[in-house]
């Protein structure tokens, strides 16, 4: 029993020290963006990914400021969001962003007044200023497969109504639910619906028609899979949807605190046309380039950047995988050290949380058992919810950003540590409680020096669930705006990048094996030290 008091102790010290740290931390985790003196924001498409490069690349060498990307944010409503919040300063937004409801705007798809609208109504709603275009559009269209197009005689949209009853169409995950440009406006507009719709990744709509699984996708007209699975494009023939021309969008404190941005960034207005957007996603999506490697090949080209900037991977193409991999580990050493400290501090964060609301919340739960069924009730409803709903819940009531993610994944951590207290404290001989009572020991004595130490094993073994549990729950930090390592997986995916997908996977796939392994072994100490 001394022998587990010490260690109790023990624990109970590192406990508070842990409580500091997490302290620390917390303040620390939501301003890791913004370490950075420019913090870029991209959507889950390949283009904007590349576009980000370029604005790192320039304004890296042609000014003195340090530039961050946040990728992966699930949609121009969230880079919206997140540059509303303080999360981005900057990102790559199209034109047609208007039709989504932020302001009163006037009904029309004429090109100028639709980029004029945004220019001035996001000015006005986010103070941003919506430069000139980069010189190319890139808006929705349909896309079936040639055998398709031939067998139904389709060439434009409307050739679609007598046939999309008995069809399917893969759509991106967003257009459903759009209202001025979505499903609900244009099946009204075009008088027809389909046999069903299946929302996935924009990334992936194009293997699905590819595969069958679907016949008709909506698609981007810059996308590469349209040139890659050799679709047929059909004509917009009623003009439903808006145009969607890219620009760089910028907060106007930026531009107020760093005057020489402005100059840099003006530098890629009207120099990208459709054709060469397409060309550039073509060689990341299909060739599985580097989108930082392809943008800087593209200012080397251009006479924006010197060639000697170009790394290692881009000067020998076609190395073995292996040595691939070895390339992107090297050259992006720093990003994936930070974004494993980063996943690492958010789960330490969530955990820690856990720690010192879940015992407490246990040894209630142990003492009352009325109350105790109210808090194993409502800990157990949390860890039921899938953890993307909690997630987008919590986006939704918190805002965007690590914080949000340090609360979801304590929530997750919460049933195992408050279960395992209860089951521990539940499990203490009663013969040794009545010893402790007769040699005088007051109720937090008997708590703190017998009941506590005895059920060690147990929180051991319910931290070792947790820990598991917020490692994996932590790579979906990037679909709220967070960091970690999830944002090479989802990098990865949206890519159809395996080397992108490793390098985040295979960290998170050690740090949950690694804390299985240390604190089991921790538990089977205290295990020992009770027997």
């Amino acid at each position: 029993m001394r022998v587990l008091n010490q260690k109790w102790s023990k624990t109970i010290r590192s406990l508070f020290t842990l409580v500091l740290v997490i302290t620390l931390f917390s303040v620390s985790i939501p301003s890791k963006a913004a370490a950075a003196d420019v913090t870029i924001g991209t959507q889950t498409f390949t283009e904007t990914k590349i576009l980000a490069e370029m604005y790192k690349a320039l304004i890296e060498d042609r000014t003195d400021l340090s530039v961050d990307i946040k990728t992966d944010l699930a949609a121009s409503s969230v880079v919206l969001r997140s540059i509303a919040q303080g999360e981005v300063d900057m990102g790559t937004l199209y034109s047609g962003e208007i039709f989504n409801g932020y302001f009163e705007i006037e009904d029309t798809k004429d090109r100028a007044a639709v980029l004029r609208q945004a220019q001035d109504g996001f000015d006005e709603l986010y103070n941003l200023k919506w430069y000139d275009p980069l010189g190319f559009e890139n808006t929705y269209t349909l896309a079936v497969r040639p055998e398709v197009a031939e067998q139904y005689g389709l060439s434009t949209m409307s050739d679609l109504k007598e046939h999309a009853g008995n069809m399917s169409i893969g759509v991106d995950t967003t257009w459903l639910e759009r209202p001025a440009d979505g499903y609900p406006a244009f099946t009204k507009e075009y008088g027809y619906t389909f046999a069903s719709t299946s929302p996935m990744e924009i990334s992936l709509v194009y293997q699905a028609v590819a595969d069958k699984i679907v016949d008709v996708v909506l698609a981007y007209t810059t996308d590469p899979g349209l040139k890659e699975f050799n679709l047929v494009t059909l004509e917009d023939d009623k003009q439903f949807f808006p145009p969607f021309d890219a620009s760089t969008v910028v907060k106007k404190e930026l531009l107020a605190e760093y005057p020489e941005l402005d100059e840099t960034l003006s530098l890629l207005i009207g120099t990208i046309d459709a054709d060469t957007m397409t060309d550039l996603n073509y060689q990341v999506d299909v060739n599985k380039m580097e989108p930082k490697n392809v943008a800087l090949m593209y200012l080397v080209d251009q006479g924006l950047l010197d060639e000697s900037k170009l790394p290692a991977s881009v000067m020998n193409p076609d190395a073995p995988p292996l040595q691939k991999f070895g390339y992107y580990l090297t050259e992006n050493a720093s990003y994936l050290w930070n974004m494993t400290w980063v996943h690492i501090v958010m789960v330490l964060c969530g955990l820690g949380l856990a720690l010192v609301i879940g015992i407490p919340l246990g040894i209630i739960s142990a003492r009352y058992q009325r109350t105790g069924r109210v808090i194993m009730f409502i800990t157990n409803i949390i860890q039921v919810l899938p953890s993307l709903a909690l997630l987008a819940l919590l986006m939704v009531l918190v805002g965007l950003g690590n914080a949000t993610v340090v609360v979801g994944l304590f929530l997750y951590s919460l049933n195992p540590v408050v279960r395992n207290t209860y089951v521990g404290l539940s499990e203490v001989n009663a013969g040794i409680k009545d010893a402790g009572k007769g040699m005088g020991m007051s109720p937090l004595q008997l708590l703190w020096k017998v009941e506590m130490p005895l059920s060690l094993p147990f929180l051991m073994a319910g931290l070792r669930v947790a820990a598991v549990i917020a490692i994996g729950v932590a790579t979906l930090a990037p679909l709220i705006g967070g960091d970690g390592l999830g944002r090479e997986i989802y990098a990865g995916l949206n890519q159809r990048h395996n080397i992108k997908i490793l390098a985040g996977a295979i960290p998170a796939a050690l740090l949950a094996i690694l804390a299985d392994i240390i604190l089991g072994r921790l538990s089977n100490r205290f295990k020992v030290a009770k027997s």
